[in-house]
């Protein structure tokens, strides 16, 4: 309880939101008459922030770091980091544009900008207007895939770019180098020293690693690139998924964590279902699978299968990628008991935007696996230069990082700020970095850096986000409240930080607005406003304000309920936030309000 000034008011509110946010839930908050609601420590949604630390802060920034192609830039069909092999360097992009191929490194995309493999190598322009090329690494190969299903691949070998010479000979004694090569197809993966690719409803797989068919400059590793040594990939039949699964939209495998195996499964994923190939191990094995003699292809999982293979992203034994409901899914490699549940959604927490979701354009969505979290982009549309996406979805593994103890990820709403065409992830000596290909407002095609320790973005720009928090109901739902004050509790504030809260009562759709104010930290001695030292400029930490308490909401007429807008049985409070803080706690006061029987029922 606390005095108001005119009565004693009643409290609620929130000082944890490690639950992060659940979409689906009725907005009011959990209680024994609503055990369905929002947990107290849960949000109703949330933009730009996260809520690791139990607190609510704001995402980092993104930078950006140099424009790749000028605008109005062609079609964007897609990019892979590379990985160079041992000792040669930091991961570069490399990435195809309007049919040319670029190499653009991001340690120096600022200074020197793209390079125009494709000017320097091959001279001819692929397919400008195909909308999703494919890659695969394997080895030090970068194999890129137009996806029209006739143009021949690309391999790129670090120094190199050529095109495959497809497969020219159906009766090649196995091992033979030179004659057939990786021919036209389109989801590709790199497993147990394969390259499999799918074509249709069929997938096929060259040579083993080390085989003959390689060469002496490659170590023989360029085997890989071959096709002689299985007849069904040779004579372009290979193994098939049933009629009615569709296309092969991905392939992938994850960690195997059963040793009783003795060896990997293959999955095949296609929009429906994903099938499990068991594949040979041994050389002599492969060459022996024919079409009396097929490697076992079981179903790992009935219905709703990845929708490509960009948004696939392995978490160690599991697989989490975007189906055509639209959701997010995981595929659990994993064993568990028969009766156990699994292999269903994950995502509805954030249904709030996956119900916005474009089906048709789902197929060129993007995730990574980053400081920890699965990103997945969301809200697809498409413009000349691609489908850009508007959001993305962020689900945080920390809270079961802990040891000793067994949590669940959190679901932290979506990111928004830019519109992302692709986001990719490489390893920089040791160091997990994560980038973006955007499109900027002149059309032109940007390369960003997704950061983690930035407070601002895109220079020096404040990030804008948003909470909404449950609706609150001071412990009584059938009570009758008036709204007094509410105080909240920051840290972590530095700079200017503009703060605003709207509220609504009860079932109101539109949000009012109720307090807007700002704050501000010193940054460094140059905007201290008391003693401002700007030279020599000394770095200030971060401040507090504990607690920041607002007036009483100006009452205005809701029409819904004809009642006054600071009348409810249960008030939500939505607050955005422009700039870096951290949300510590919410406490919102509110008077008992007594009505009097039947009050309001008109007959």
């Amino acid at each position: 309880m606390a005095d108001s000034g005119t009565g004693v008011t009643i409290v609620d509110g929130s000082i944890d939101f490690s639950g992060g946010v659940d979409s689906l839930k009725v907005t009011t908050i959990q209680s024994q008459q609503n055990p369905n609601g929002l947990a107290r420590n849960e949000l109703a949604w949330l933009v730009n922030a996260t809520v690791r630390d139990s607190g609510i802060l704001q995402r980092t920034g993104w930078q950006p770091i140099g424009t790749i192609v000028k605008g109005p830039a062609p079609l964007y069909q897609g990019g892979y980091m590379y990985e160079p092999i041992a000792g040669q360097g930091f991961p570069y992009l490399i990435l195809n544009i309007g049919g040319i191929t670029y190499k653009v490194d991001p340690n120096a995309a600022a200074i020197f900008g793209p390079i125009n493999l494709t000017q320097n190598f091959l001279g001819t322009v692929l397919p400008a207007n195909e909308p999703q090329f494919y890659y695969t690494q394997g080895e030090e190969f970068l194999i890129i895939q137009i996806g029209d299903g006739k143009t021949l691949p690309l391999f790129w070998d670090g120094n190199t770019l050529r095109q495959s010479k497809g497969i020219t000979n159906g009766a090649v004694a196995p091992g033979t180098p030179g004659t057939n090569e990786i021919p036209a197809a389109t989801a590709m993966d790199y497993y147990m020293g394969r390259l499999w690719y799918a074509q249709g409803r069929t997938y096929s797989a060259g040579d083993m690693v080390g085989g003959l068919s390689g060469t002496a400059p490659y170590s023989f590793r360029d085997a890989i690139l071959n096709v002689t040594e299985n007849p069904l990939c040779v004579g372009g039949d290979g193994f098939a998924v049933p009629n009615n699964a569709g296309n092969i939209r991905a392939i992938f495998h994850t960690a195997n964590l059963n040793t009783q195996l003795g060896q990997g499964p293959l999955f095949i994923g296609t929009r429906k279902a994903i099938y499990n190939l068991t594949v040979p191990v041994t050389r002599s094995d492969w060459i022996a699978a024919t079409t009396n003699n097929q490697p076992s292809q079981t179903v790992a999982q009935l219905f709703y299968g990845p929708v490509n293979d960009r948004s696939i992203v392995k978490v160690n034994s599991d697989a989490y990628f975007q189906t055509l409901e639209p959701a997010i899914r995981s595929h659990f490699m994993s064993l568990r008991d028969f009766q156990q549940w699994a292999n269903v959604p994950i995502s509805s927490n954030v249904e709030r935007v996956l119900s916005f979701n474009d089906r048709a354009l789902l197929h060129l969505s993007s995730g990574i696996l980053w400081e920890n979290r699965v990103w997945q982009t969301q809200l697809p549309r498409q413009t000349q230069q691609g489908v850009v996406h508007d959001a993305i979805a962020v689900l945080d593994f920390t809270p079961i990082s802990s040891f000793g103890q067994t949590e669940q990820p959190t679901w932290e709403g979506i990111y928004q700020g830019f519109p992302f065409l692709q986001m990719f992830t490489g390893d920089f000596g040791g160091r997990e970095r994560a980038f973006a290909v955007m499109l900027a407002q002149d059309q032109s095609l940007q390369l960003w850096e997704l950061t983690d320790f930035e407070r601002r973005e895109d220079g020096d720009k404040r990030v804008t986000w948003v909470i909404e928090f449950p609706a609150y109901t001071w412990g009584n739902e059938w009570l009758l409240k008036k709204l007094d004050h509410f105080e909240l509790w920051v840290d972590k504030l530095y700079g200017e930080v503009v703060f605003q809260m709207d509220y609504r009562p009860d079932a109101e759709a539109c949000w009012l607005e109720w307090f807007k104010w700002k704050e501000c930290s010193a940054r460094t001695s140059c905007e201290d406003i008391v003693n401002p030292v700007c030279y020599p400029l000394t770095p200030y930490r971060e401040g507090f304000r504990q607690t920041m308490v607002s007036p009483r909401p100006k009452q205005v007429c809701n029409t819904s309920s004809n009642r006054p807008s600071d009348l409810g049985y249960q008030q939500q409070l939505r607050l955005t936030v422009h700039g870096w803080c951290r949300i510590r706690g919410l406490q919102v006061h509110a008077l008992p309000i007594q009505k009097q029987p039947y009050k309001g029922i008109v007959c």
